[in-house]
């Protein structure tokens, strides 16, 4: 029987869950929540297709899939280390609202997680994704944790780090 090696390209479904349980992704079915955001329409479910050692996934996952046959299926934990690490409270900063101004200020919009449009009034929420530039002229995303009067706390962390990952893994396929 053929069995999945490193350069083939796969077909898979999955289910990533935190150690606390809450569903993060999945091929297969959606949370309450996401299914919510979306109303019910426009989410398709079906096997995704990767090759593997492409880097589109974590090594560590990418390596679970090699010596699975089709049909196969898989339990798998990646330790936050070598998933997207721990948490870094370096990455926590809470600067001045004056001294942030969303770029092309006077444009009638601009974009905020989820493909979202707001009125240029740079009013940030909890949970919105924002772009930052740091000094170098790296722009980076970082996440909207606190607002304040007077300023916003951004998390630029990986919404992942700091968890243990678990995976269910179906092969579907090699082609």
């Amino acid at each position: 029987m053929t069995t999945a090696k490193r350069g083939d390209s796969v077909r898979l479904h999955f289910t990533g869950k935190l150690s606390n349980g809450s569903v993060f992704d999945s091929t297969q079915h959606a949370s309450e929540e996401v299914f919510r955001n979306f109303n019910g329409r426009g989410v398709a479910f079906e096997p995704t297709e990767t090759v593997i050692g492409s880097g589109e996934f974590p090594p560590a996952f990418e390596e679970a899939l090699v010596g699975l046959s089709p049909g196969e299926a898989k339990h798998f934990v990646i330790p936050m280390e070598r998933a997207f690490g721990p948490r870094d409270p370096a990455l926590v900063v809470t600067l001045d609202r004056g001294d942030i101004a969303p770029r092309g200020q006077g444009t009638e919009s601009f974009r905020v997680a989820e493909g979202r449009h707001r009125p240029n009034l740079f009013n940030p929420r909890v949970g919105d994704v924002i772009e930052v530039k740091n000094p170098d002229g790296r722009i980076f995303p970082a996440r909207v944790v606190a607002v304040g009067e007077e300023t916003l706390t951004l998390d630029s962390n990986h919404p992942l780090a700091g968890w243990d990952l678990h995976f269910e893994v179906q092969l579907v396929g090699i082609a």
